[in-house]
């Protein structure tokens, strides 16, 4: 056989895994876990890409420090909370620590973000039953202005869970990472809290209303397909399905479909 015309052998899974195994410090049995757990439904190019990213950051998986999934674009997106934010700043040498509070309706409160200056001041026990928001500020040493963040409850709650039981927490738990991130240049990770987990995809928080709306319109699709009686009704449940499996589905497809078999959206 020549040069030519010799066959190259495929790596088999249990190889790939090997060679995952030996870049990455873990076990071929950890790699498992971590894969059924913190990184599910990810390639073996995938997983070494957040392996990476862990070894960079310095932030333990399986401390939950670091996890990941996938856009709707199939992109892999790297995620940690506030703890792993914090661990990442408080090593560097420049750290020189945090300010940061909620903030509630009956607060006496002011932010110059130009100037880095708060005034808050927070009167009684009655703080009021609304959370406006929170604020976080970090100035590294070496920085002559300080790095700002405000985020508004509203924007951010998602109302489920800690969100549920402890409000005031996650929204300046929000603010902590956004300033975190931004003073001390911290790059490759997202922060949780700007994405919610819908079908097992992250979805940013801006857009969750519109995933929302459109998972109701698929509803009322397959109900109204149903009960349809068109000549078209197999090609249009055809066409549905490829839709969904290319990503295409859209509320553009939704509306045109919901006209053709007669359903209100």
């Amino acid at each position: 056989m020549t040069e030519k015309t010799k066959i190259v052998k495929s790596e088999t899974d249990e190889e790939k895994i090997a060679h995952l195994a030996k870049f990455s410090g873990y076990t071929t049995e950890q790699i498992a876990i971590i894969k059924n757990t913190v990184a599910k439904n990810t390639t073996n190019t995938e997983l070494a890409y957040f392996f990476s990213v862990c070894k960079v950051a310095d932030l333990n998986p399986f401390l939950k420090e670091a996890w990941c999934y996938k856009d709707n674009k199939g992109n892999l997106l790297v995620f940690a909370g506030r703890d792993g934010f914090l661990k990442i700043a408080q090593r560097d040498k420049r750290w020189n620590g945090m300010l940061s509070a909620y903030v509630c309706e009956n607060d006496k409160f002011e932010l110059d973000i130009p100037n880095g200056k708060v005034k808050h001041i927070i009167t009684g026990k009655d703080r009021g039953s609304k959370i406006l928001g929170a604020y976080a500020i970090v100035k590294p040493k070496g920085c002559d202005y300080p790095t700002v963040e405000w985020v508004d409850f509203d924007t951010y709650n998602k109302g489920y869970n800690v969100w549920g039981t402890n409000p005031g927490l996650m929204i300046q738990k929000t603010a902590e990472t956004h300033c975190l991130k931004k003073a001390h240049g911290i790059m490759g990770l997202q922060p949780e809290y700007d994405f919610e987990i819908v079908n097992n995809q992250a979805i940013p928080i801006e857009d969750v209303s519109q995933v929302n709306e459109l998972e109701e319109a698929k509803t009322k699709i397959v109900d109204g397909l149903a009960l349809y009686k068109g000549e078209d009704k197999q090609e249009i449940q055809d066409m549905c399905v490829a839709k969904a499996n290319t990503g295409e589905f859209d509320m553009e497809f939704a509306k045109e479909t919901a006209k053709t078999i007669g359903v209100e959206l």
